[in-house]
């Protein structure tokens, strides 16, 4: 074989009905697409070769040689080009629902003409349940299609991705965004989205940070914001208490809780040093309301001035990033060792009397990488009678979600002509 390749010219053969004709080969100037000559016995065998030479089909023609393909030809106008099927549908993915919010997100959904797509990361046998719905039940809600890991498996976020794909494929459907309805889905659900191939999702640098209450402070402290002084806790008696106490030059009461709660779940006002260290040692040799064991507890002071929830919208088109929507002061009382909201005023985020609390919120936001949907702030600040406004606003929790409590659709009905969804 003579291993130096020169330029050659191929017949291009398209066959019309059951006859060739010359006006039917089209030269093509390719380098080493062939390779050695094969005998007449051996080209017969071959599924693919060159041949070369002016024709096969006329007695005057060149004398024919066949060669070994050992490149494929990538043609600008194939002969069969593939037409991919024209998208139908545009789809939501609804990260762990509750019935609770399901209806105006499905209403919202249903005017846009969405295809909805639940997930269930860990199904419950329960039926009729608000809080953890079965398959069934969203279904019977007006949710197009539901995916839960099969009886017996763990969800996997890897698998589930892998599923909507399919899904994407073989029904004609393009998911747009992931929609976590959950604090414990705000985490994996940017995840899901970049799985997904979408744009349309929050740092991925930050996840933890927006689920973790010890990241979340971190993150917010490293943007320059003020946070309250906490200490990640592991001893599983809560020995490392009083050090911890001392080290922040804390006063009683403080604060003791799980690093992945929602609500007011596994968070305790401690009034002693001996409860502090009761309540530490129970959240680190526990399991946390998510699910997943507490590999530390946290110890933070206890903050004194009146609560917020502040909640926004995060987009690229607004000025800032996040945009503040609403803002509702809470009215707490203790109960059995923890701060109980009893009820809830909406109030101006226009008025000079909250400006603290807007710049506040959006910094927090930034800070843990909130750039698309819906984000709620809870903070703390005080009032200032010499200023008349609210000063030195101090972060409780972010999550990247919708606003629990339906403080949505209360905004609704409060703002006369707003459309919340």
């Amino acid at each position: 074989m003579n291993t130096e390749m020169e330029p050659v010219t191929i017949s291009l053969i398209r066959p019309d009905d059951d006859q060739v004709e010359t006006n039917h080969m089209e030269n093509i100037e390719h380098e080493a697409l062939v390779g050695a000559e094969l005998t007449l016995k051996e080209a017969t065998k071959s599924a693919t070769i060159a041949t070369l030479g002016d024709t096969p089909f006329n007695n005057d023609g060149e004398e024919l040689e066949h060669h070994a393909i050992v490149a494929t030809e990538i043609v600008s106008d194939p002969v069969e080009p593939h037409h991919p099927d024209p998208i139908q549908v545009n789809a939501v993915v609804l990260l762990d629902p509750r019935l609770t919010d399901c209806a105006e997100v499905l209403e919202a959904t249903n005017k846009r003409g969405l295809f909805t797509m639940a997930v269930i990361p860990k199904p419950k046998r329960i039926t009729g349940s608000e809080f953890y719905p079965t398959a069934e039940a969203l279904l019977e809600f007006g949710v197009h299609q539901v995916y839960e890991p099969p009886i017996g498996q763990k969800f996997d976020i890897t698998e589930c991705a892998n599923h909507l794909q399919t899904v994407e494929q073989q029904q004609n459907i393009r998911f747009l965004g992931v929609i976590p309805l959950r604090e414990a889905a705000v985490d994996y659900s940017d995840i899901l989205a970049a799985m997904l191939g979408l744009h349309v999702h929050n740092d991925l640098g930050l996840c933890s940070a927006r689920r973790d209450k010890g990241l979340m402070k971190t993150a917010v402290a490293n943007a320059g914001l003020r946070v309250a002084k906490f200490a990640r806790l592991t001893a599983q008696d809560g020995s490392d208490v009083p050090n911890a106490i001392k080290s922040l030059e804390l006063d009683f009461p403080v604060v003791v809780k799980t690093p992945r709660g929602m609500s007011t779940m596994d968070v305790y006002i401690c009034g002693s040093m001996e409860e502090a260290v009761r309540r530490s040692g129970e959240i680190v040799r526990s399991v946390g309301p998510d699910g997943k064991k507490a590999n530390y507890s946290l110890l933070e002071e206890f903050l004194v001035g009146n609560e917020f929830a502040v909640n926004l919208i995060a987009s690229p088109t607004t000025p800032r990033g996040v945009q503040v929507t609403d803002i509702w002061e809470y009215n707490k009382k203790s109960t059995d060792g923890t701060m109980v909201n009893t009820w809830q005023t909406m109030v101006d985020p226009h008025c000079d009397t909250y400006a603290s609390l807007v710049r506040y919120a959006e910094g927090v936001c930034r800070a843990v990488g909130i750039k698309y949907g819906f984000a709620h702030v809870e903070l703390m600040s005080r009032y200032d009678e010499k200023k008349n406004k609210f000063v030195d606003p101090v972060m409780v929790e972010v999550g990247a979600r919708l606003a629990g409590g339906r403080k949505a659709i209360m905004a609704g009905g409060t703002v006369s002509g707003w459309e919340t969804f």
